[in-house]
């Protein structure tokens, strides 16, 4: 008997960090695959109009969530689902498609870390909304992401350069666009959160995807026919696009569940940023600098402070 109840704590223990290893990695997977998801992205939109790469990843998303309902249970509270779930399909929309045209005209090495403000305003909105306070550490992690931001932007690695990247960030568009997005996802996951507490995963993926597609179908009907057009190394990298997106979306919904929010967006975007300095690189000669590596370690350091 002694031996026993030595031994429970132990097994409970064993156990513990099994599910906590288990959810890191679900956050680690679900973050490689939205860092090959934002350069598959790039690579699809030299050959297709973002609203077309948009619908077609919402079509193969609506097949393989339908099938999944099919196979599996599935449950939904239409009257609490139903206001959640409708803003996060108008939301969603708009901040994919200022998402694609700001990577589709910009560097990826500079786009991309600009999604971490999305913890940043998050914790802001929480600040401003709910009278939640930010912490002097925090106060830290919010000037860590904005001094890595301005050092991504500046000529050179100087406080006078550095202050200067300002006047860019300001005057470029894409960066301007990407901080729009940034706002809007730092909303959505807790959107997503509010839906899976009155749906399950199956449901709640192809009710969004089934709606997004039918606005974007709506909106987008006569650029489907460049489709028709397009090679067949081409139509294959929009197939590889979009299969990689609905993994990315299905690992992150399963992340959310087994994680709080804020830390899979941390280590979702801690590995998008270095990410899109190492893809930047090697698929569209982007400049590849210290100055770079720098200002990421900074964002990076910056949203787990936060968080």
């Amino acid at each position: 008997m002694v031996f026993l109840k030595e031994n429970k704590p132990n097994i409970k223990q064993k156990y513990l960090r099994l599910i906590l290893s288990f959810s890191i990695l679900i956050c680690l997977l679900s973050g490689f695959f939205w860092a090959v998801f934002d350069l598959t992205r790039k690579l699809s939109l030299k050959y297709v109009d973002s609203k077309v790469l948009l619908l077609s990843f919402t079509f193969v998303q609506i097949i393989i969530f339908f099938i999944w309902c099919l196979k599996d249970n599935f449950y939904v509270n239409i009257s609490s689902y139903l206001i959640p779930g409708t803003v996060l399909i108008i939301l969603g929309i708009f901040s994919a498609l200022l998402f694609l045209k700001s990577i589709k005209e910009s560097d990826l090495s500079l786009t991309i870390p600009l999604l971490s403000f999305s913890p940043l305003f998050s914790s802001l909105f929480s600040f401003i909304f709910l009278d939640e306070e930010l912490s002097k550490t925090q106060y830290l992690g919010v000037f860590s992401i904005i001094f890595g931001t301005l050092s991504l932007y500046s000529n050179a690695f100087n406080i006078t350069q550095i202050f200067k990247s300002v006047i860019h960030i300001t005057k470029n568009q894409s960066a301007k666009l990407m901080l729009l997005v940034a706002l809007c996802w730092s909303v959505t996951p807790v959107l997503d959160k509010m839906c899976l507490k009155h749906s399950s995963i199956n449901i709640h993926g192809f009710i969004q995807a089934f709606a997004t597609f039918l606005i974007l179908f709506l909106i987008a009907m006569k650029q489907l026919l460049i489709l028709r057009e397009l090679k067949t190394k081409y139509l294959n990298l929009i197939f590889f696009t979009v299969m990689i997106g609905t993994f990315a979306t299905i690992t992150q919904f399963y992340a959310i569940l087994f994680n709080f929010v804020p830390i899979m967006e941390s280590i979702k975007r801690a590995i998008g940023q270095f990410s899109a300095i190492l893809f930047g690189s090697l698929f569209f000669d982007e400049n590849f600098s210290l100055q770079k590596i720098i200002g990421i370690i900074f964002i990076s350091s910056g949203v787990f402070i936060i968080i």
